[in-house]
Order: C-alpha cells, then sequence, then structure tokens
C-alpha cells in the first residue's frame, strides 16, 4: 500500500495529489488498505499477543500513506489511533516497553509534529523517561547515534510545540504573555545549548569511528541543534526580524547546504526530522531577500516528505510569502521570483490548502497570513 502510493508520489515529483482512482497504484493501495482492515478485524477476536503491535504498524502505514497523499485529516485520524494504543499501553507498565521502540519514537516524533498540523496536538505524554532526561549532566554521554538522536528528539517534543504556539500569536499576545513565553524560551536555549554541547563532546570522541552514514546522521543532527536554536531564540519577534541576525541564517543556510551535498542519493520520505524546518526558518525569516530565495531554492532541489512536512509546500508557502512581502516594499529582486514555474508552484500550494481540512489551522498558514488575501 505505502510503497504504491510512494512510487506514484515519486512520479509526481512528491506533489500531494490526493485520491485519484484513475490511477493504477491508487487503486492498488485502495485494494491493500480495504483488506488491511478486513485482516485486523478479524484478528482482534484472536487474542493475538502480537495484535497491539501489528495494529500500530498499520496505524503508521495508513498515516504515511495519507500523508504522501496529501489527506493530512484522516493522516492526522490514523496517527490518533496509534497514538491512543500507546497511551493505553503506557497505563500499564508491563506493556510499553514489549513494544518496538522504534515504533514507539515514530509515533513521538510524528506526534510531536502534529502540533503545527492540528489544533489538538500533542497528544502522547510518556512519563517513563522523566527522570533520566532531567538533568543532561547526570547522565552518560551518548553511546551512539541512535541516543544521540533521541536526546534531540526528547528536546523537540518541548520545542517544536512551543514554537508553533509562539508563531501565531499576535503582538498583543505576547505582549501579555511575555513573562510567561520568556520563561519557556530560555529554559529551552538552556536545554538545546546543553545537549548541543553533548552531541559535541560525543563527536569528539567517536565521530572517527563511526561509518559514513553514521557520521551523516550525527551531522543532521548537529543541523537540527542550530535550526532549533534559532528558530526559538527569534519566536518571539512578530514581524521583521532584526537584520544583526542575518548572520546567523547564513550560517545555518551554508551548514545545510553543505551538508546535502554530501547526500547523493536522497530518500523521498522519511519519519526523522531533516533538513525542511531548517530550510524554513532561513527561507521565510532571514532578513536577506536574497538569503531567503536561496533557501527555496535548496528546498526545491529536493523534493521529499519528513514525516508530516512536506518540502513542496514548504517552499511554495516560503515564496508565496517572499513574494507578497516584496510586493509590498517594490524590491527588484522581485523579478527574480516571477516565472512559470513559480506561478504553477503557487498553484499547487492553493490547489492543496483549499482541498486540505482545516489547513486554515496550520501554525505555519496562520503565521503567514496567506489565506487573509488570496491572489
Amino acid at each position: 500500500m505505502l510503497g504504491a502510493v510512494q512510487e506514484d508520489s515519486e512520479e509526481n515529483g512528491m506533489r500531494l495529489a490526493g485520491v485519484n482512482l484513475h490511477r493504477p497504484r491508487h487503486r492498488f493501495a485502495l485494494e491493500q488498505s480495504a483488506r488491511s482492515f478486513a485482516l485486523l478485524n478479524k484478528r482482534h477476536a484472536s487474542h493475538d499477543p502480537q495484535l497491539r503491535e501489528i495494529t500500530l504498524v498499520c496505524c503508521l502505514l495508513f498515516t504515511l500513506s495519507e500523508l504522501l497523499l496529501g489527506r493530512y485529516h484522516t493522516a492526522l485520524w490514523h496517527l490518533r489511533s496509534g497514538l491512543q494504543i500507546l497511551s493505553e499501553a503506557a497505563a500499564y507498565t508491563h506493556c510499553l516497553p514489549a513494544i518496538d521502540q522504534f515504533l514507539v519514537e515514530a509515533f513521538v516524533r510524528l506526534d510531536t509534529q502534529s502540533s503545527h498540523f492540528a489544533t489538538d496536538g500533542p497528544l502522547l505524554h510518556l512519563k517513563r523517561d522523566a527522570e533520566e532526561w532531567s538533568s543532561g549532566d547526570a547522565i552518560p554521554l551518548p553511546r551512539n547515534v541512535q541516543e544521540a538522536r533521541r536526546e534531540l528528539n526528547h528536546v523537540l517534543c518541548k520545542g517544536i510545540p512551543f514554537l508553533s504556539e509562539c508563531w501565531v500569536l499576535s503582538s498583543t499576545e505576547i505582549e501579555l504573555n511575555f513573562n510567561s513565553l520568556r520563561l519557556t524560551q530560555q529554559s529551552l536555549l538552556a536545554s538545546l545549548s546543553q545537549h548541543k554541547q553533548r552531541l559535541e563532546s560525543f563527536c569528539k570522541q567517536s565521530y572517527a569511528k563511526l561509518n559514513a552514514k553514521e557520521q551523516r546522521g550525527v551531522e543532521v543532527l548537529q543541523l537540527q541543534y542550530l535550526d532549533q536554536i534559532l528558530s526559538v531564540k527569534t519566536c518571539l519577534f512578530n514581524g521583521p526580524i532584526p537584520g544583526y541576525l542575518t548572520p546567523e541564517y547564513v550560517a545555518l543556510l551554508s551548514a545545510h547546504e553543505s551538508l546535502m551535498a554530501k547526500f547523493p542519493e536522497r530518500s523521498t520520505i522519511t519519519l526523522d526530522n531533516g533538513i525542511i524546518p531548517g530550510l524554513y526558518i532561513v527561507a521565510s525569516k532571514c532578513p536577506d531577500y536574497r538569503v531567503r530565495l536561496q533557501a527555496i531554492r535548496a528546498l526545491q532541489s529536493w523534493p521529499h516528505c519528513e514525516g508530516f512536512i512536506n518540502s513542496n509546500i514548504i517552499a511554495s508557502l516560503a515564496l508565496e510569502s517572499l513574494k507578497r512581502e516584496l510586493v509590498k516594499v517594490n524590491k527588484a529582486e522581485l523579478s527574480l521570483i516571477v516565472g512559470d514555474n513559480e506561478e504553477e508552484l503557487v498553484r499547487f500550494l492553493f490547489d492543496t490548502l483549499n482541498c486540505t481540512e482545516q489547513a486554515a489551522y496550520w501554525s505555519i498558514i496562520r503565521a503567514s497570513k496567506i489565506l487573509q488575501h488570496k491572489p
């Protein structure tokens, strides 16, 4: 099912196309989906000890398939079904450890990302690691890339929902809640800085011993710390970002471009957070318009999905926002983004948003305000 939808998406440049039963792969995916539901219903009466984990795998596959089709509302429904199973398992301490931890972490990442795309996320609150992560100095350094990624994901579980909250606030709302927002911001920055230092210590000890794939994985983690720190640091600015921060955006873009040059073979779908959030921050926030356009081009050069996040949507959103800003200030750079390819990308954006339930509530859409004045 997922494979058929992914192949079709790759042929379409990872554009979100919706269900089209005239496409053979879509018909095949629909048949497989119906078959999976039927088999799951049969197993519910069998008292199969693996039923919980099998159902979770199905929920994950359904979620990813719907995301590739651009059916975010249905994807969120499947995700919530899986999260409900995990929440119930977490209520019984003997159940959660029995579930494959890679599967649990996949749901945690998607749940965290969903805070940008849902009005009620994240939903999962697992408390089993609360004491372990209370002090980064009290625990040993990561032993491998997976443990280093787990540390970052723990911080992202707090940072991403905070960003989704802050990006949609008005100047008045930020002012009224500034003290509490500032406290959370400073706490997150301290945590990010602490765990970034731990990753750097891990690299000093172990980087040379890692294989090429693991080294790239570490470099992605380093990028994500840079991205998250800059995002959190600037999230309480409502309006243009001060020019003195331009070098930080330039450095973040340069780091992304350097890493992307090392990926000769690029995946079209991944559950891990990757390069899209960092490039979006540059493409949407940098005070230098040309740097923003460069980040948009980088996004366009690698069509892919990172969980809920589709590079085509992010690139087209950043492009339309940039165009509107340039129109307001009558900048000469506007000529650089007016062409057939750019117009087609913007049409794709609005076609997708018009066909997507509750897209108007996405944090990135609300923050951009592009639906307030459609072209």
